[in-house]
């Protein structure tokens, strides 16, 4: 029997119809046909009253059509809407009138004279032309499911009013008594008229309730992408919650409306969760740098995006741990600096000071040629709107490099052959010190104990000398002094340990 949203009057009906339909199959006496009779005049009733209420709706749609555009397209809409309703109704009423007609019409008190016919409905509903029915049946099954697919049509997406139309219109063949039957035989076959005419006119009930059930929803489409407002609350928007001292906190603070009944859609972002009209984003921050966040929103069932776009910094975690007293830059060197703002993309800071150069939060200080014992370097921010602000500024002590050691096979010190020490290369080295700084030896003097020094050129021991060496005596002493290297820039490097060895 019809499905969906019923009156509990339209319910007990429907189960006093099943009852007595389910009694046909027996000797049905004249009370019986009596009653079925009354039951199809209170179903039309019912189908009466639906149509009252469908009708107000229809009024109520062509009256916004002058104030308001967009029910002109919706009036559209209810126009086919009803018209095909009234197209599937005038059947049914149709059929029904047709065979009261074959079956002798109605009597004086305007009951069915046929109402114990059999042979005339079944024939008319089921039997096709061709041996003398009107397969009336099978047509009325078609008109309704192309019907249920129009309906379908108007519903806009909204799943629950497509299932209620579904489960309003089933033709899918049944089981009767272990056999398959189509829908048309298991619904008519063996019925007398008494008994076929109220399935018509559920039939008919199905159709204007229905179609109620569209203009409804269609009358409810007319403001559906309109913004409506139940709820205010204040909004405050930082345009960031680290201040620095100095620095000022700017915000917007603005009343936001929302609907606590309908929460907006989001297109291009799914929000975690959607709370009054707010959605909760949560995005884990990945890679480096300024991100974009972009998206949209619309109002449940509407067709206007209403954009936004949120622009924010991912940095790595940090912690800034400085030793105080240890602010040094050191020359003939480049000193790297990595400068941070919180809260701020490494490509908007600005470092300035002597010797600086770099971007993006890595730089390069060099203060070889920069004057006196102290150096400043300052830090500020490019804003958005172009201007620039001081983030702040850090004073560092300048010195020269610390003393390198001299070495031969690594050895600053100590005993050595005289073969050995013969074949040496010079070599300098920092040594417990931050930075990684080769040099490279390019010159050294070279004295023999009791002997004036002599000076050699680049980092190896002269070809000349290295018969001396090997004449000298055990417990003899060679000094490696005055030694002079590069750096990989080029700059001269002279203050470096001598080597003090012992020939065995």
């Amino acid at each position: 029997m019809a499905s969906g949203n019923i009156s509990p009057r339209q319910k007990m009906i429907n189960m006093m119809y099943l009852v007595l339909t389910a009694m046909l199959a027996l000797n049905v006496s004249k009370d019986i046909l009596r009653v079925l009779a009354k039951l199809d005049l209170g179903m039309n009733a019912t189908v009466s009253t639906v149509e009252r209420g469908t009708a107000t709706l229809y009024q109520a749609i062509q009256a916004q059509v002058s104030e308001n555009p967009r029910a002109v397209p919706i009036n559209e809409r209810a126009k086919q809407v009803k018209s095909q309703s009234d197209e599937i109704f005038a059947l049914l009423a149709t059929t029904k009138d047709e065979m009261i007609a074959l079956t002798g019409g109605l009597d004086e008190e305007g009951r069915y004279k046929g109402a114990d016919n059999r042979d005339i409905p079944e024939n008319y509903l089921l039997n096709d032309k061709s041996i003398g029915g009107q397969g009336k049946a099978k047509e009325i099954k078609e008109k309704l499911a192309a019907f249920r697919t129009f309906l379908e049509g108007q519903s806009d997406g909204d799943a629950t009013m497509k299932r209620i139309v579904d489960e309003t219109f089933t033709f899918d063949d049944e089981v009767v008594e272990g056999k398959k039957m189509s829908w048309e035989r298991a619904t008519f076959a063996e019925l007398p008229l008494a008994g076929v005419v109220p399935f018509l006119t559920d039939l008919q009930s199905r159709v204007r309730r229905m179609e109620a059930k569209t203009i409804e929803h269609l009358y409810g489409q007319i403001d559906a992408n309109t913004l409506k407002f139940d709820n205010v609350r204040a909004v405050v928007m930082p345009r960031s919650t680290y201040v620095t001292q100095g620095d000022y906190l700017e915000a917007d603070v603005f009343l936001a409306a929302y609907d606590k009944g309908r929460n907006p859609e989001f297109v291009g972002i799914t929000p975690q969760s959607i709370e009054d009209g707010v959605g909760k984003i949560r995005i884990q921050g990945s890679g480096n740098g300024s991100k974009t966040l972009k998206g949209s929103m619309r109002v449940p069932g509407g067709d206007t995006d209403y954009p936004f776009e949120l622009t924010y910094t991912v940095a790595p975690p940090s912690v800034v741990i400085a030793a105080t007293k240890m602010n040094v830059l050191y020359r003939n060197v480049d000193n790297p600096i990595e400068v941070s703002v919180p809260g701020v993309a490494p490509e908007n800071l600005m470092v300035s000071g002597p010797g600086i150069s770099g971007k993006a939060g890595n730089y390069v200080a060099n203060v070889t040629k920069v004057e006196g014992k102290e150096v400043t370097i300052t830090v500020n921010v490019k804003e958005a709107d172009g201007k620039t602000r001081k983030a702040g500024s850090k004073l560092y002590r300048i010195k020269g490099l610390p003393q390198a050691v001299g070495t031969i096979y690594k050895k600053k010190d100590g005993l050595i052959s005289s073969s050995l020490l013969s074949k040496g290369v010079i070599e300098a080295e920092y040594q417990d010190f931050p930075f990684d700084l080769p040099l490279t030896v390019t010159g050294f003097d070279i004295k023999f104990e009791g002997k004036p020094a002599v000076e050699v050129r680049g980092n190896k021991i002269p070809n000349d000398m290295r018969d001396q060496i090997q004449r000298l005596k055990p417990g003899s002493s060679v000094t490696i002094r005055k030694i002079k290297a590069n750096t990989p820039a080029g700059a001269r490097i002279d203050n470096i340990s001598n080597i003090v060895l012992d020939v065995q």
